[in-house]
């Protein structure tokens, strides 16, 4: 794995910083420009620069560090030191075999009772979607793709059902940011749309299997995406398939 020195320029300090809170606002930071690829999988960290750059102490970074590596988004290698970690397969595995599970469930159950003011909700970011692709915005586009999903996990209205798709997503996002390529856009939006209007039918088994579709789209085009630079992956060149990804 070859790594190149990152560049800080997205690193800022508040001038008015709460006690105790840098740690988490250091951490916040690397960890959005982990996902979306500002720092991208094998990238060196220096942290006597980042301390330069925020004019902090070793101990606030060292913190955020730690948290960044309980949430399998940095490496620390021996003879190495800090490396921005691959995008793990398993992880995208894990993730979308958990939105699966709710998503489809959740598409299920709102095709048959669907809350006031959702399906204008989804039009209207579809309609934002649209613009998007036109535009070829692919970072607005995963903002939207999140957005649109969040709209029917929250519209069965579990909390902990919305920290259970949330949860593991950091390493499945950074491989969706990978394949988000122009073509992939326009799928994407095809799928978000077709998943409204199977929604809007009053078939609750058509809508769950129109998620399910989407979701093993996704997954297979991270698949693909791995074949073809198994360097950004940990999990290298894919092999044949596990359990879990059979049962996907």
């Amino acid at each position: 794995m070859k790594g190149n020195a990152a560049p800080y320029d997205f690193l800022v300090r508040p001038a008015h910083m709460p006690r105790g809170s840098l740690a988490r606002h250091v951490a916040d930071q690397f960890r959005d420009a982990i996902v979306s690829l500002k720092l991208p999988p094998g990238t060196v960290l220096n942290k006597s620069e980042i301390c330069t750059r925020l004019g902090v102490s070793r101990s606030p970074v060292a913190e955020a560090m730690a948290r960044l590596k309980s949430e399998g988004l940095i490496d620390i290698l021996p003879q190495r030191g800090t490396v921005v970690s691959l995008v793990s397969i398993g992880d995208a595995e894990e993730s979308i075999f958990v939105r699966k599970g709710l998503e489809c469930e959740a598409v299920r159950l709102l095709t048959q009772t669907p809350p006031d003011g959702l399906f204008d909700a989804l039009r209207e970011n579809l309609d934002r979607q649209r613009h998007v692709v036109e535009a070829m915005d692919a970072a607005l586009f995963h903002t939207l793709d999140l957005g649109f999903h969040a709209l029917i996990v929250d519209a069965i209205g579990h909390s902990r059902i919305k920290s259970m798709v949330e949860s593991a997503r950091n390493n499945l996002n950074r491989a969706r940011q990978l394949t988000n390529s122009i073509r992939r856009l326009t799928v994407g939006l095809d799928e978000h749309i077709r998943i409204v209007q199977a929604m809007e039918t009053g078939d609750p088994d058509h809508a769950a299997a129109v998620m399910r579709q989407h979701l093993n789209g996704v997954l297979m085009e991270i698949q693909q995406f791995a074949r073809n630079y198994p360097h950004l992956f940990a999990d290298g060149v894919i092999l044949p398939a596990s359990g879990l990804d059979r049962a996907l």
